[in-house]
């Protein structure tokens, strides 16, 4: 074995002169290089019996993705989300652009070594169980016999398969084999993480789950890029969501930079009918909506809510849920939509 700079090997049976190469190149891996640099990317398909190419699914794209930073892509279906992935995987050619992981040019066997992959709806073979099915991508990393077994072990059991490792895949759910999916992602001990729509399929456990691994990892100094069409989810786990539109990149919003609460919501049962005027007024709310006995209230000033919500406890009053109006991620994303669609009606690629 070869010992590589990520931290895993090389299969002995490599020929020296691709040995030889995977080792000038890991030498470049300096840690102060991001863990995925994207520059001026573009990709078109060929359509129709001539190839003519269509409209850009991705056009002149950037994107960085730090060590140790989750960046999600969000956008509408068709958007450039599953292409830009393929292109940073080798999947699909670009037409143009640079891309580059852990500072090494992308096609270069020595960086997608450093690169754990979940498609959007993986296949496996049906017949191998999860234990069967994972020692076999290791083998494929060069894991010996011992790592394997220690690395099976920790992947299954960090994506709740533990029980069902001598399961067939064929037996196994869609969440399930979801999860076996990410574990084969893991397996390899990567230095990025690519995920395409990482939580389809899984029950609400399992997308905590997921949410809480993709959290682990970040920890470790993994960097991650995920795409995924579930905004509560994003918000939950990423630092920065890229947010594409017509295969541009709209905007890049921070989500550890958000700005203060322009008001506040709360969903309660109805009042009695000699409380509702005089209370409403006291203090300083209005009521948005009135249904199947819920009214929706609404106030501008953090303190307004909290005697609202103290009064509705010392009357016995329910209140079923209480939000922060326009800090959301989808309130943004809603809020600025129309204003992202007519720039990119003007600058086609």
């Amino acid at each position: 074995m070869v010992p590589r700079g990520c931290g895993k090997t090389v299969p002995a049976g490599f020929p020296a002169d691709c040995v030889t190469m995977v080792q000038n190149e890991l030498t470049r891996n300096e840690p102060t290089a991001p863990a995925l640099l994207i520059r001026g990317l573009s990709k078109s398909y060929r359509q129709g019996f001539w190839g003519k190419r269509g409209r850009p699914a991705v056009c002149d794209l950037e994107l960085t993705v730090g060590r140790g930073e989750v960046v999600a892509l969000l956008g509408h279906n068709g958007a450039g989300k599953t292409t830009t992935l393929k292109a940073v995987l080798g999947l699909v050619r670009p037409d143009g652009g640079q891309i580059e992981i852990c500072g090494l040019d992308a096609s270069r066997p020595a960086a997608r070594a450093c690169v754990g992959y979940l498609p959007e709806s993986p296949q496996f073979h049906q017949n191998l169980t999860a234990t069967e099915l994972l020692d076999y991508y290791g083998r494929l990393l060069g894991l010996d016999r011992t790592r394997r077994r220690e690395r099976i072990a920790d992947c299954l059991q960090m994506v709740g398969m533990d029980d069902a490792r001598n399961r067939r895949l064929s037996e196994c759910s869609k969440g399930m084999r979801q999860r076996v999916g990410l574990a084969q992602a893991l397996l390899g001990e990567p230095d990025l993480l690519i995920l395409d729509e990482p939580q389809s399929g899984l029950d609400p456990l399992g997308r905590r789950e997921v949410k809480e691994i993709l959290l682990a990892q970040r920890a470790r100094g993994v960097a991650v890029l995920f795409s995924s069409h579930i905004v509560p989810d994003v918000e939950a786990v990423a630092d920065r969501v890229a947010v594409l539109e017509r295969g541009r990149l709209a905007e890049i919003k921070d989500l550890q930079r958000r700005g203060p609460a322009r008001g506040f919501k709360a969903w309660i049962a109805a009042p009695p009918a000699r409380l509702a005027t005089t209370w409403l007024a006291a203090h300083d709310l209005r009521v948005a909506i009135r249904a199947d006995g819920r009214w929706l209230v609404e106030t501008a000033a953090a303190g307004a809510l909290g005697r609202f919500l103290s009064a509705c406890d010392s009357h016995k009053i329910a209140v079923y849920d209480v939000q922060a109006a326009g800090t959301g991620l989808e309130d943004d994303l809603t809020d600025g939509r129309e204003a992202v669609a007519r720039e990119t009606a003007v600058a086609p690629c």
